[in-house]
Parts: C-alpha cells; sequence; structure tokens
C-alpha cells in the first residue's frame, strides 16, 4: 500500500509539473510516445535475435573474400549481436515504460551505440566502430558513461537550478514553487536516465529520444546560468 502510494505521489509531481511548464504542448505527447515506445520495444525487443542473425548472414564480412566462409562468420556474430541488440531494445523499452512520465536527455546523438532502427523489425543501418576510426567509433561508449555518471550523481543539482531559475523569472511566487516542482521532477528524470546509462554503457539504446527533453543539457547548467 504505501508503495502504491509512493507510486502515485510520484506520478503527481510530474503531472503537476507537466501542467506547469507554460507554453508547453510537448510534455503530454512526449509522454504518450515515450509509453507507446517503451511498450511496443519492450515486447518486441526478442525479435532483434533472428533479425540480427538474418542480416549478419545477408551482409557476410566484408573482410573475407571466400563468400561461404563469409556468411558462415556473419551469422556467428549476427547471432552474438542480436543478443545484444535484443536487450537494449528489451531493457530500454521496459526503462521507457517504467517512467514514460519523467524527462529524459534531448538526444541521444553520439552517446552511446544506437540501435538499428526504430523498431526490431525495421532494416535500418548497423553502426560500426570502425568508421569513422576505431577511436571516433568507440567513443560512445565513455560518452555514454559521462553523461550517466553526471545525471546520476549530480542530477539533484536540478531542484536549486530550477528553484533559482524560477525566482528569476519575473513572478518569484510562482516561480518558486513551480521551480521547485519541476526541480524535483527533473532530477527523478536525471537519476533514473543516467544510472541506467551508467550501468549499460555497453548495452545498444534507441537512438533518439521520444518524451519529455531537459531544459538544460547538464543538471548544474540552470543553476550556473541562473547565477
Amino acid at each position: 500500500m504505501r508503495k502504491a502510494q509512493l507510486a502515485a505521489a510520484i506520478c503527481a509531481v510530474g503531472l503537476c509539473t507537466a501542467v506547469a511548464q507554460a507554453q508547453s504542448d510537448e510534455v503530454l505527447p512526449g509522454m504518450g510516445n515515450k509509453l507507446v515506445r517503451g511498450l511496443v520495444n519492450g515486447i518486441t525487443g526478442i525479435v532483434e535475435w533472428p533479425v540480427q542473425t538474418v542480416k549478419g548472414y545477408n551482409n557476410g564480412l566484408s573482410l573475407i573474400e571466400n563468400e561461404p566462409t563469409s556468411k558462415a562468420v556473419g551469422t556467428i556474430l549476427g547471432f552474438f549481436r542480436g543478443i545484444g541488440h535484443a536487450a537494449g531494445r528489451t531493457v530500454y523499452g521496459g526503462l521507457e515504460v517504467a517512467t514514460f512520465w519523467l524527462p529524459n536527455p534531448d538526444s541521444n546523438e553520439g552517446v552511446g551505440v544506437p540501435l538499428d532502427a526504430d523498431f526490431a523489425w525495421e532494416q535500418g543501418e548497423q553502426y560500426s566502430i570502425f568508421k569513422p576510426t576505431l577511436k571516433e567509433g568507440l567513443m560512445p561508449y565513455p560518452r555514454k558513461i559521462v553523461r550517466g555518471v553526471a545525471n546520476g550523481f549530480a542530477g539533484i543539482a536540478e531542484v536549486p537550478g530550477q528553484i533559482v531559475k524560477g525566482a528569476s523569472s519575473g513572478d518569484a511566487l510562482v516561480g518558486i514553487p513551480v521551480g521547485a516542482v519541476k526541480g524535483v521532477w527533473f532530477w527523478f528524470g536525471r537519476s533514473a536516465n543516467g544510472y541506467a546509462d551508467a550501468i549499460l554503457f555497453l548495452v545498444p539504446n534507441p537512438p533518439d529520444q521520444v518524451g519529455c527533453g531537459f531544459d538544460e543539457e547538464w543538471p548544474w547548467d540552470a543553476l550556473v546560468d541562473a547565477l
């Protein structure tokens, strides 16, 4: 019962914040899009396994000139790639369902290795760690760790940041309480997404974000800019 009450209270905070975001037509649609995509990815994530295996067979391994050998090696690599992509799509699908009411980073561009496409059954485009170079191809991993650690451990900075931002908005009597609620909402969102990124930095993630994005890139930006 207490857990249910806590969940209801947290949802209320998120919904209040959604209403409090003035002139925003993106919050509720963003929540809906995030929930729907999360449900679809959570249910269909396992489809990545056979799809990636077939892709591996069709594409083969370009380094091997002998076609049968190339396709055989490609199939094996695709099989194991499918495991990783199935895990990534399923886990991130579940995360989006559980946190559909929370904000998330505005974009995943360059952060984490992307899934091939929006949905498991689509062809999409495979990411290669060798393009344009191995060094640049591996950079999404450390970027994901950095963003995850920053959001997870420093997410609480959103609370004072949004309060100060609200106080300087022109109407402190309204801006401060709205900023406080918004700060807590952003803090919860930073924490949920941040810890997931840090723990799952090796797991492929959606190439984009469909939920409501944070106002600033980093959790301390609002406080620094307001001061």
